[in-house]
């Protein structure tokens, strides 16, 4: 055996002892003869590679209330409400808030039997929530991205997405050969008529469940960074021109949540919104800086549920009180408002 398996195996055997035995960093120190600070790092370790999952399967009451008000006004199936946590990588923990119960929602989702092909799109909190999916096999499962998966930064690509997924459930990966925005509309014809693209397509269009990011039209935001190469500054000026808050799937939106009239809308690949509209679809994301883009999402009509930590749903649900806005007509019908805890 390699010093890294021996390390590696030291360290799942220590992640058993402090979270299933119940013994301190300092027991665990003196039975192996470690000192408390390579305890720690084994532990963090075993956190790293994927084999401690944290879930906390409650959330406080007014989290509950507000999750529930939420889907009531939006005509949602559930709504869970994450809190405000700091970490040790940043004081704004939303992000592995997000990832956490977005990997609980989705493994008990995926628990039911019922979902054969999983459908991703792109972002940050997506690519947490496969960092902490548990390692259980699910080889009949299929993962699909739902939009182009060709980008210059891994992080927010969707074939990275659907990649971290697939390594942890061992499940089969399929993804969209081109960028999720062609160069144009012209292209955006031709590469669709490619048959691998075609075929890439009628499998993300199986998904019976979609989990998705929302983006903003913000100059923070991934798409827009300069040296991350999918957007330039004057589409996002030219977006916001345009009445654009946010984005889903790479399909830009106003406050309504319709598709605004631009030639970038006409040259996206993957999954439309009435495709998503038609399928379960759950959103995942958070901030204060994307409430605008959040709301205008939920008023596309496209989601069935929405993870989303505290300070965004704070705003979504005061905003909703000052402009008396009910949005449950525009929502899809079919499922009752419930909780992450309730889909047990």
């Amino acid at each position: 055996m390699s010093e890294s398996d021996r390390n590696k195996d030291l360290s799942i055997q220590i992640a058993w002892m402090a979270y299933i035995g119940g013994h301190t960093q300092a027991s665990i120190a003196e039975r192996y003869g470690l000192s408390r600070a390579k305890v720690n790092r084994l532990i963090s370790q075993a956190h790293e590679s994927g084999y401690v999952h944290v879930f906390i399967d409650h959330s406080p009451q007014r989290l509950i209330e507000m999750g529930d008000r939420i889907a009531a006004q939006y005509g949602l199936g559930h709504c869970t409400v994450v809190p405000e946590v700091e970490t040790d990588a940043s004081s704004h923990g939303s992000v592995a808030a997000l990832g956490s119960a977005a990997a609980y929602y989705l493994t008990n989702r995926l628990n039911h039997g019922d979902i054969r092909t999983l459908g991703v799109s792109w972002g940050r909190s997506l690519a947490e929530m496969a960092r902490r999916l548990p390692r259980e096999r699910r080889p009949n499962l299929a993962v699909a991205s739902v939009m182009g998966s060709l980008t210059l930064k891994s992080a927010i690509n969707p074939f990275d997405v659907v990649h971290r997924i697939t390594d942890i459930i061992d499940a089969s990966g399929f993804f969209i050969p081109v960028p999720f925005i062609a160069d144009s509309v012209a292209d955006r014809d031709v590469l669709i008529q490619q048959r691998s693209v075609h075929d890439a397509l009628e499998r993300a269009r199986q998904a019976e469940l979609c989990c998705v990011g929302i983006g903003a039209i913000r100059s923070d935001q991934p798409m827009f960074m300069a040296d991350h190469g999918l957007l330039a500054g004057d589409e996002q000026t030219m977006l916001t021109n345009a009445g654009a808050v946010g984005e889903l799937v790479g399909r830009f939106v106003d406050v309504d949540g319709n598709e605004v009239d631009v030639e970038l809308n006409r040259r996206i690949l993957g999954l439309s919104i009435d495709e998503l509209r038609a399928r379960e679809t759950v959103a995942v994301a958070g901030g204060v800086g994307k409430i605008d883009a959040i709301r205008a999402v939920l008023n596309t009509g496209a989601l069935s549920g929405l993870i989303v930590d505290e300070n965004a749903a704070d705003q979504l649900c005061e905003s909703a009180e000052a402009d008396g806005h009910d949005a449950v007509s525009r929502g899809k019908s079919g499922l009752s408002a419930r909780n992450l805890e309730e889909d047990l």
